[in-house]
């Protein structure tokens, strides 16, 4: 990840917008024992130790996950008064999966967290995270974002649907509307958030909806870099679904036959 060739590029890119970037190298060894799945590494819990490392250097903090792309101004977000809140979150959409947790609470999505890291320290939320997370009997279908919800509840500030609008890329396999974006990603949009296995940065995702990261990624030092190409199982079956969509009837089928050949090598 940290190779010669990816730190000369955030140079570049740092140089190209007249900024700072930082890059903390982090050994997930003692995260080994808290809960993961196929879905997701021990590196949902990096935000943790962030919020615990960054605390000490600044009072807030805006989290994004990896697969949230800006397109609007967050000028405004930034003189946001948390005062005693301890973040500021958008709630998660009606037809996220199922969650363990109570379902009746005001759950929010944690892709984009806006944290007051002043409390998030004098109330030592990384502890509390942790027994949550080391308890057998608690039972967490998204582990990271589920024990957020339960450590901030009634202690966070609602934002609007700008700062997170959440989008899947299977939209257009369920609707065959490729402009079907617009209901969910609007003039007014901030931040989007790609959820979903087909990301924008996946060679089979072209369509208008991914245009946003196709424009920063062109504008960046990484233009001249191959968009993704599958490599799991999940990932050639949604490219053969697409390039169905799409009319590309030949690569559909290769698609669908590496699907089956990775399906094998897994088991």
């Amino acid at each position: 990840m940290c190779d010669d060739d990816y730190q000369q590029k955030i140079s570049m890119l740092a140089q190209q917008f007249s900024t700072n970037i930082s890059i903390y190298v982090m050994d997930a060894e003692g995260l080994k024992v808290l809960p993961s799945g196929n879905a997701w590494s021990h590196a949902m819990y990096f935000r943790f130790i962030a919020f615990e490392y960054l605390g000490e250097k600044v009072d807030s903090l805006l989290y994004i996950d990896a697969d949230v792309i800006c397109k609007g101004s967050l000028v405004e977000l930034s003189h946001l008064n948390l005062d005693e809140h301890v973040a500021a979150v958008v709630r998660d959409v009606d037809d996220s999966p199922a969650r363990d947790i109570e379902k009746n609470s005001d759950y929010f999505n944690s892709g984009v967290i806006y944290a007051n890291l002043k409390k998030w320290k004098e109330q030592n939320f990384i502890g509390a995270a942790f027994d949550i997370l080391l308890d057998k009997n608690q039972k967490l279908s998204f582990p990271d974002q589920d024990v957020l919800n339960i450590l901030f509840l009634n202690k966070v500030i609602f934002l609007p649907r700008i700062y997170n609008a959440i989008y899947g890329i299977k939209q257009e396999l369920k609707s065959k509307d490729i402009s079907r974006y617009k209901e969910y990603i609007t003039a007014d949009t901030i931040l989007i958030h790609y959820i979903g296995v087909t990301k924008p940065w996946n060679s089979w995702a072209n369509y208008p909806s991914a245009q946003y990261f196709v424009e920063a990624w062109k504008a960046s030092p990484w233009a001249n870099v191959p968009l993704l190409p599958a490599r799991t199982p999940k990932q050639y079956k949604k490219k053969s679904r697409h390039e169905r969509l799409q009319g590309k009837y030949i690569a559909s089928i290769i698609s669908y036959i590496g699907y089956l050949a990775e399906k094998v090598k897994g088991k």
